[in-house]
């Protein structure tokens, strides 16, 4: 009877489902013996090896789908573990978790028109009508929060247009300079204004914006402690580090865009701009509060399970 070696294996896929598997078994006698099974026609093909024998006389006669050069060889062994190929149904699968990121890639590109149309008109506002406090206040607070630091903040997000294609490690580089730029301009137009009111917090604009202006402060310290969460992660978890960055981080970039909701209620873009067009930045604001979120809000989920799963 004959003896057989080890046997090889390869595995060939064509487009969407066409898969073969070929195995090749090399007997003592140095003949070879192939068998190729072809799952082009089926949803799923499961084979498994491990030590595994085929006795099979004839495999060609109990399946027609699969090939062999020699139908008589009785014995085939081989050293594999079990594998799976479910090609079809994977594409499938995959097909259904592409819809949502391509739907999150269109979103993002209605969200980076949007902030890009911001950031443009009120420059082109504030500088038109000339660089006063109040002027100045505001087209800082928009480069700083509005358009800064919603790219910070969007950095690491998957569907991301911009930076998708990026390694992380520039992600986050960039994360932390968009953060530091951002959030410097951002203080710095809240500051403005306050001291030219002398720190008159009275309506709700003013005590949204100063409170991003407080958590702001707050959020870059964290944002630095979780930069080197490596270094301390001997006083503080890593996990639980980087989770108080993302919950304050997403927190100080909701209520300064909330503030800039109220803004265009204020008397400086009321007589520039006609109602319809404040009802118009108004929804635009508000829908890149929306849409600048997710992948803040994404992560943060991901990183509350890990949380809750570690330490509860």
């Amino acid at each position: 009877m004959s003896t057989v070696n080890d046997a090889t294996s390869s595995i060939v896929c064509a487009d969407y489902g066409s898969t073969t598997l070929k195995i090749t078994s090399v007997l003592a006698d140095g003949e070879n013996v192939t068998c190729i099974a072809d799952s082009a026609a089926t949803a799923s093909t499961t084979s498994t090896f491990g030590y595994q024998r085929l006795t099979s006389a004839k495999l060609s006669a109990s399946n027609p789908s699969i090939k062999t050069s020699s139908s008589t060889k009785s014995l085939i062994s081989s050293r594999f573990l079990k594998i799976t190929m479910d090609m079809k149904s994977n594409c499938a699968e995959s097909d259904s978790k592409q819809s949502p990121i391509s739907i999150e890639y269109f979103l993002n590109m209605i969200n980076q028109s949007l902030i890009g149309f911001t950031t443009i008109y009120m420059t082109w506002l504030c500088i038109s009508t000339g660089l006063t406090i109040t002027s100045l206040h505001a087209w800082l607070v928009t480069l700083g929060f509005c358009f800064l630091m919603a790219e910070a903040i969007m950095c690491h997000y998957k569907s991301n247009i911009l930076t998708c294609n990026f390694p992380r490690n520039t992600k986050t580089t960039l994360h932390w300079i968009l953060q530091v730029l951002g959030g410097g301009l951002g203080i710095a137009g809240t500051l403005v204004k306050c001291i030219q009111k002398g720190f008159r917090i009275e309506s709700l604009h003013a005590k949204l914006g100063f409170a991003a202006f407080i958590l702001c402060c707050f959020s870059m310290i964290s944002g630095l402690s979780a930069l080197y969460s490596q270094k301390v992660k001997q006083f503080l978890s890593p996990l639980f580090n980087k989770t108080f960055h993302n919950l304050l981080g997403l927190i100080t970039f909701v209520l300064a865009l909330v503030a800039q909701y109220y803004g265009y209620q204020k008397g400086f873009f009321i007589r520039k701009t006609t109602e319809d067009f404040q009802i118009l930045m108004k929804c635009i604001i508000l829908i890149s509060l929306i849409l600048s979120s997710i992948g803040p809000i994404k992560s943060l989920y991901y990183k509350l399970n890990n949380v809750i799963k570690n330490y509860w």
